[in-house]
């Protein structure tokens, strides 16, 4: 159970991240005057397939550890956590394809939200960096 409130914890945190970073694109749309509904629709779905891409990685990733301590076979692990990875991009690319070929919303927009997921994993660790080492996040 202690894992998957690690788990929750960590997709949270990486959601809350991408909405301030998502938050900051909408507003810069806002400020070009082209904020519009196709704009937040994407931002929204954008949003939504990267968080859910974490969670995925995530579960993934916790599976494949415990398998491979269980069985004693790190490379399974490394097998699993490879295909994973490519099967998730699939994923990703054919829902961004359905999307925008059906119109319903920006492609820059719905785009942008997966990028800042780098972006924000980073700041992320490091301010969890900062709680192990027994200083108070800022």
């Amino acid at each position: 159970m202690h894992k998957h409130l690690d788990i929750l914890r960590q997709v949270a945190r990486l959601a809350a991240a991408i909405a301030v970073f998502t938050g900051g694109m909408l507003a810069v749309y806002a400020l070009l005057g082209a904020l519009n509904r196709e704009v937040v629709v994407g931002a929204l779905l954008g949003w939504a397939l990267a968080v859910g891409n974490f969670f995925a990685l995530c579960v993934t990733v916790s599976n494949a550890v415990d398998r491979a301590v269980r069985e004693n076979n790190p490379q399974g692990a490394q097998l699993t956590i490879q295909s994973s990875s490519t099967i998730r991009l699939l994923v990703l690319v054919g829902v961004y394809i359905l999307l925008f070929r059906a119109g319903v919303c920006d492609p820059l927009a719905t785009l942008l939200p997966i990028l800042f997921a780098q972006t924000a994993l980073k700041l992320v660790e490091f301010f969890r960096k900062e709680e192990k080492d027994g200083d108070p996040p800022l």
